[in-house]
């Protein structure tokens, strides 16, 4: 049982937290300057203005369910039920004002916010909300459940106007995770309109903070929502997104003030960017997702766990750190979890695992498993050598070089990999559940506990959908459903770290550096950013909840 996930951690765009990211999502925005007064102020405004992706803006759907979706949607015009703090685990009551389950949790009831209005006038009501969810279930086919959550809820319904009961087929906690992402749409503007995926409203009408204004392809301008329900937390004016083609121009319009927000990978981020005006100019790379190495189970060299812990010995993850990622990503924690987010969850008994490679340990796992070395340096048994194609995605700078890095690192102890499979993006992702790979570079979407990492990509139902590496055991199935069938802090941290231990012993994937939400800001316009000091919200752009929690906590410079 599980979501349906759209999140990549990948460059491409990501809707909301899971995804979602899509990883996100883990997350670069890329793009070069259209439009001659994307970065004017305007006169007597506040106005903030964020760089975007030209397949983020670009488009006019202006609908969280349309498939091209403008970025402004997300947070901005349409809200959710919760705010889920992927960082802190915290979730933040947002068009709904409380939650309670009941006591078999098979029972999910919300009392939803009163007084709050849709950007039209009209109220807002549960029955929005039971709308919302029964729809994209009648539509599910057209891929309008973003968050899977129909693979788990048996009913949604109302019993008056601020309260919403959500049953499920079986005991499910987790789900709620998924619910509080939905994206609620009003039942009196899409109530008529059949599939809420091919809707293109010309004037959106949401309960989120801002309206549009200006639309076209090289710009898109949200202004105030003035009725909005937190108008009080409300002092930036307009949102713009001018629109940059590629990444190249993103470095040069960010350090010269053109934009005051972005998200995106560079390597020379420091001299770059910050350098240029160290006072204004800052960034935070939160860890919120870990890249990893994807290991073909199915492989018969590969599933031998000897051979995974002679890989996993080989790598030396402060390169991967310092030269793959320039030192904005460290080395992922061999637990898989994502730390310190989740440090309430570590055992105790890998607390002080090293992340240093170690040549004779890893060659010791080989030997000991019967491998014996080539005359050619490589080790083989059975006639099979150790020689394995490794894929991953041309375009990303970083990941190249991490797979030059692990080429290097393997050869050290033995293990050969004998091709760098580059693929494009637009390949990449469509091949992951392919089953055709040996070794694979690529990214595990975290959320607001390691469940949500585990479930997703070492669960066996989610073989051929999120479970890459095709990890099929039963132990840690009943781990997952350990955790998701109850509410107990003390049971569920239990079920996590018996899954640390097989993800440290057995490898299921190997864990490279951490994932963050890319994340650049200047503080000469706005100060109340998010930080590591004060993480509430990861502050990327490229999350839709996200985006929306930072402008509400973001002031003006007088």
């Amino acid at each position: 049982m599980t979501p349906n996930s759209r999140s990549a951690l990948s460059r491409k765009k990501v809707q909301s937290g899971l995804v979602l990211f899509t990883l996100l999502t883990l997350f670069s925005l890329i793009l070069s300057a259209c439009g001659g007064d994307s970065g004017n102020k305007a006169a007597n405004k506040s106005t903030l203005t964020i760089g975007a992706q030209s397949y983020d803006v670009v488009q006019a759907a202006f609908n969280p369910y349309n498939p091209q979706p403008n970025k402004g949607v997300f947070g901005l015009v349409y809200e959710t039920l919760y705010f889920a703090n992927r960082i802190t685990g915290e979730y933040t009551p947002w068009l709904a004002s409380s939650y309670q389950w009941s006591p078999d949790n098979t029972e999910l009831t919300f009392t939803i916010r009163p007084n709050v209005k849709w950007s039209d006038g009209k109220d807002f009501t549960a029955d929005d909300v039971v709308y919302t969810f029964n729809t994209i279930k009648q539509y599910k086919a057209s891929g309008t459940d973003l968050q899977g959550v129909w693979s788990y809820l048996k009913d949604v319904s109302s019993s008056d106007a601020n309260t919403v009961k959500m049953t499920f087929t079986q005991a499910y906690p987790p789900a709620f995770y998924n619910i509080a992402q939905t994206y609620i749409i009003p039942k009196h503007i899409f109530g008529d309109k059949g599939d809420p995926s091919k809707y293109t409203p010309d004037t959106p009408v949401g309960t989120g903070p801002y309206t549009l204004k200006k639309y076209d392809t090289a710009l898109s301008v949200f202004q105030k929502n003035t009725s909005y329900w937190q108008a009080d937390k409300l002092h930036v004016d307009e949102v713009r997104f001018p629109v940059y083609k590629d990444n190249d121009a993103f470095k040069l319009a960010l350090p010269k003030g053109q934009i005051d927000w972005a998200g995106y990978f560079q390597a020379d981020l420091k001299t770059a960017f910050v350098d240029k005006d160290p006072t204004n100019n800052h960034y935070w790379m939160a860890p919120i997702n870990i890249f990893t190495l994807n290991v073909n189970q199915q492989n018969p060299l590969l599933s031998q766990v000897a051979v995974r812990q002679a890989i996993n010995a080989a790598l030396d993850r402060t390169a991967l750190s310092e030269q793959g990622e320039s030192g904005l990503a460290g080395p992922a924690n061999a637990t898989g979890l994502i730390l310190p987010n989740a440090k309430q969850y570590l055992d105790p008994a890998y607390a002080n695992l090293s992340n240093a490679p170690d040549k004779a340990k890893a060659e010791k796992f080989l030997t000991d498993a019967g491998y014996t070395k080539g005359t050619d340096g490589i080790y083989q048994k059975d006639g099979k050598r150790l020689s394995f194609v490794l894929r991953t995605v041309q375009p990303y700078s970083d990941w190249e070089v991490m797979a030059q890095i692990i080429k290097g690192n393997l050869k050290d102890v033995g293990i050969e990999i004998s091709k760098l499979d580059e693929m494009s993006e637009d390949a990449y992702y469509p091949s992951r559940t392919d089953g055709k790979f040996d070794l694979m570079i690529g990214g595990m979407v975290g959320g607001p506990n390691p469940y949500y990492m585990y479930n997703q990509y070492l669960n066996s139902a989610n073989i051929g959908v999120t479970n890459f590496s095709q990890w099929k055991d039963p132990q840690t199935d009943a781990l997952l459903k350990q955790f998701a069938s109850t509410t107990d802090p003390a049971v569920q941290k239990q079920a996590i770290q018996g899954l640390e231990k097989i993800y440290v012993e057995q490898l299921p994937t190997i864990p490279l550096v951490t994932g963050p939400d890319w994340f650049e800001y200047r503080t000469n316009a706005f100060t109340g950013w998010p930080t590591e000091s004060n993480p509430y919200a990861s502050g990327s752009p490229n999350i839709g909840s996200d985006l929306a929690v930072v402008i509400l906590h973001l002031t003006p410079v007088k």
